[in-house]
């Protein structure tokens, strides 16, 4: 699911094919307070789903693991990485 090689993200960039044809890049987040952290280390996408009325599900991809993330106590204030489906 990740964008191959270095261009974008830090090494090692573990089991980085791009095989699924999606690309993330790693947009890392931003906080409630409007700073930016992790970018070039963590891609972190929301969910659709709604964990409460303050939290909601997520999901991650680091740069130094082959596994994807999900949580669900992330604020809705942070900012996070959409993604488009066409219909």
């Amino acid at each position: 699911m990740k964008e191959a090689g270095f261009a974008h993200w830090t090494s090692p960039n573990t089991e980085a094919t791009n095989s699924s044809g999606f690309t993330a890049l790693p947009g890392g987040y931003r906080n409630g307070n409007s700073y930016f952290y992790e970018l070039a280390y963590f891609a972190y996408f929301w969910s659709s789903t709604q964990y409460d009325a303050t939290h909601a599900w997520n999901r991650g991809l680091g740069y130094d693991d082959e596994m994807e993330y999900r949580s669900n106590g992330t604020l809705k204030t942070f900012g996070f990485s959409g993604r488009c489906l066409k219909d």
